[in-house]
């Protein structure tokens, strides 16, 4: 079989390289309010981490940003396999809300009332909580953004061969970005072109395939400088 890779790949085992990238996952919006919602998840969320969450239903499309201020697990689900997944809920405060973000907030809200809840007035208070929160009907797709790290294991000038906790789907394209030193940052989309799960002992990692598919002008400059290293390197 014809070796369909382009370019020399370099292990990188003579320095330490890390990177970042935007992953989403779908979530269930259980209630929510003008200040924050409630999320069922299939992974648990970190305390006080940072997500974007957007859901878009009945023609409109919410971008919020939050920080979660509760996770936990409350229960499981058995898939198609018969493998069984647990479930967790997650409270996330809204940050850096504006007054036309309140709007869209509250538009959004409006828009997806159950008729339970036509009447309710959305600036109530609610127990301790400044604004009540209530259940709406499911928006046709809720996705929450978040940030993930990964190690770089081998890279080349058209991919690169990294180690993650989180699985990818073959094909998916992803903004990511490597850091190969203090002063530079590569930023670029990438393409997953394999997923394969690592297991050692009671640790499980993932090796993931990245084909770079968009790259400013910029940011290959410094990855073919970052190569020109590598070869001189590994080359002595």
């Amino acid at each position: 079989m014809q070796n369909r890779r382009q370019h020399k790949r370099y292990k990188i085992d003579v320095m330490e390289i890390n990177g970042k990238m935007v992953l989403a996952k779908s979530v269930r919006i259980l209630d929510i309010s003008i200040g924050g919602v409630c999320l069922q998840t299939e992974k648990s969320l970190n305390i006080s981490g940072e997500y974007t969450l957007k859901m878009e239903g009945r023609g409109r499309v919410l971008t919020v940003r939050g920080t979660v201020a509760w996770a936990s697990l409350s229960g499981s689900s058995v898939d198609s396999q018969g493998d069984i997944i647990p479930v967790y809920k997650a409270g996330m405060k809204f940050i850096d809300v504006s007054n036309e973000k309140m709007n869209e907030i509250v538009n959004f809200i409006e828009d997806h009332k159950r008729d339970v809840d036509k009447v309710v007035d959305l600036y109530s208070p609610s127990g301790r909580r400044l604004y009540v929160r209530i259940g709406i009907e499911d928006p046709e797709r809720a996705v929450l953004n978040y940030h993930g790290s990964y190690k770089v294991k081998s890279l080349s000038l058209g991919g690169m061969l990294i180690e993650s906790e989180h699985s990818m789907a073959i094909e998916s394209k992803l903004p990511m970005e490597i850091t190969p030193t203090e002063n530079s940052c590569i930023k670029f989309l990438g393409r997953v072109t394999s997923c394969l799960l690592i297991k050692n002992k009671d640790i499980e990692h993932y090796d993931i395939g990245i084909e770079f598919i968009e790259m400013s002008e910029n940011d290959r400059e410094i990855l073919v400088e970052l190569i020109r290293v590598l070869d001189t390197v590994i080359g002595l």
